[in-house]
């Protein structure tokens, strides 16, 4: 997958639309699910994507090295979602997460528990445990991402679970109450 990347980031370097297409649609959900985070709107959310996609077809020939597309890419629609999310000064309500697809039929339960303790994080919690555990980057790749050094990034990922454990315990023990 990783080869598949690089390729593909090499042909939209050259101009290629499919390829651009290609590796937004590979990052589709990933980019719906940090805007969502940031914003809790979804259409300043599908506003920001759109506006992310946009630019990095723009600025693809700025990327210096292929690997770094997804960061690079992250960073793009964080800087839009801070721009829209400063514009607007509106109240939103709460999106859940998007839920995993699984095989199995899932415990609704226990997922909406686990939202219910994700939605109570603060956003910087949500945006790094979610860029780490739902869309699978690194320390390092969000380091880069978030401009913070390695060392912040695995602090803030350890207090953040400390967090969730904290706030989902919490959602079950009031559960167990009733």
């Amino acid at each position: 997958m990783e080869q598949e990347t690089l390729r593909l980031v090499k042909l939209a370097r050259k101009g290629d639309r499919k390829a651009f297409t290609q590796l937004i649609l590979g990052n589709e959900q990933m980019l719906a699910r940090v805007a969502m985070t940031i914003l809790k709107n979804p259409e300043d959310a599908a506003d920001a994507v759109q506006d992310a996609v946009l630019d990095a077809w723009q600025s693809i020939g700025k990327l210096r090295q292929a690997k770094h597309f997804k960061t690079w890419l992250v960073r793009i629609l964080m800087n839009k979602c801070y721009r829209i999310g400063s514009q607007q000064s509106k109240y939103s309500h709460s999106q859940l997460e998007e839920v995993p697809d699984t095989s199995e039929l899932p415990d609704w339960d226990q997922t909406m528990d686990v939202n219910a303790a994700l939605q109570s994080l603060k956003e910087e919690d949500r945006l790094i445990l979610g860029l780490f555990y739902y869309d699978g980057l690194s320390t390092k790749e969000i380091s880069k991402a978030l401009s913070l050094s390695e060392d912040c990034v695995r602090q803030r990922l350890h207090r953040g679970r400390k967090r969730f454990q904290a706030a989902y315990t919490e959602k079950e023990e009031l559960c167990h109450e009733k």
